[in-house]
């Protein structure tokens, strides 16, 4: 399994160029002089460990505060069934010694100027298949600007005992997708007469009663076949 390295735990509008918020879900905003929202923060993107299959994360909740906002405008659509945003970019103009903050989602935008930002890293990122973190895994929704906190040990072991379950299950998957690129592989070779019909016969039945198994055992799961 992968791992990462955090390199601070908060960060400021000097790091800008280095951030990159796309993709990243909103689950939470405050306006109280500043601009604050809670955010599933993604520190890196893993290439897929074989080809074509699914890229992993490492992703962190973490509060976003932007300082002193002025001249907040937004337009925003958000669907009743989805209780969360996603970021596609934030974009940042300095403009007569002010900084020009754009907000860019995919339910709309929000634009402002600021004196600055603070990003603060509330727990360690995690290894995730996805792009955000289970409500629970991630302490619920929460404006704190306090770094590395932990969840109780009892929520901890559920979390963990769910994370083992759905590795599992990422790994069965992994293994049924290098297994449909084998059938592929197989059939090129046959197409090609690189293997007499009695051996494509036998290796292309082992690999199909191989991927039938592997369809039965994730049924129910985020990686059912179609």
């Amino acid at each position: 399994m992968e791992t990462y390295t955090l390199e601070k735990w908060i960060w400021t509008e000097a790091d800008f160029d280095s951030m990159g918020w796309h993709d990243a879900s909103i689950y939470a905003m405050r306006m109280d002089g500043s601009l604050c929202f809670d955010i599933d923060y993604i520190f890196k993107w893993n290439q897929p460990e074989v080809e074509y299959f699914s890229f992993t994360f490492f992703v962190a909740p973490c509060t976003l505060c932007f300082n002193e906002v002025r001249d907040l405008s937004f337009e925003l659509s958000q669907p009743l069934y989805d209780n969360r945003m996603e970021i596609d970019d934030i974009e940042l103009e300095i403009k007569d010694n002010m900084q020009h903050y754009t907000i860019i989602t995919q339910q709309g935008h929000l634009s402002f100027t600021a004196s600055g930002y603070t990003q603060t890293v509330r727990m360690y990122p995690s290894f995730q298949l996805g792009q955000t973190i289970a409500f629970d895994e991630r302490g619920g929704s929460s404006f704190e600007t306090t770094t590395d906190n932990k969840l109780s040990p009892d929520v901890q072991e559920r979390v963990n005992e769910r994370r083992a379950k759905e590795y599992e299950h990422y790994t069965w998957a992994k293994e049924r997708h290098v297994l449909k690129g084998e059938i592929e592989a197989l059939q090129r070779k046959r197409d090609a007469n690189e293997i007499p019909l009695k051996d494509f016969l036998k290796d292309k039945n082992y690999l199909k009663d191989k991927l039938a198994y592997y369809n039965i055992i994730l049924r129910g799961t985020g990686y059912q076949a179609d």
